[in-house]
């Protein structure tokens, strides 16, 4: 391997470096900017009152639970 080659796959390690820091910079930003979302709409209670979601009742005659997907 000649000395061109070292320096190319030093400055490939360096920007690839790069790139991976700043895509964890962006995924942690976005992470705080929808936490931070979240908090502000709980202060102002758009979480209270939500119904609430019973599971499926399986002796429920509306719900027919032994069916499955499209037959082909």
């Amino acid at each position: 391997m000649g000395k061109g080659a070292k320096e190319h796959r030093k400055k490939v390690e360096a920007r690839n470096g790069r790139l991976k820091n700043d895509k964890a910079k962006l995924e942690k930003m976005k992470r705080e900017f929808i936490m931070k979302l979240i908090e502000q709409e709980k202060q102002k209670g758009m979480f209270e009152n939500n119904p609430t979601i019973d599971p499926i009742n399986p002796t429920d005659p509306s719900i027919d639970t032994t069916l499955e997907g499209p037959q082909i």
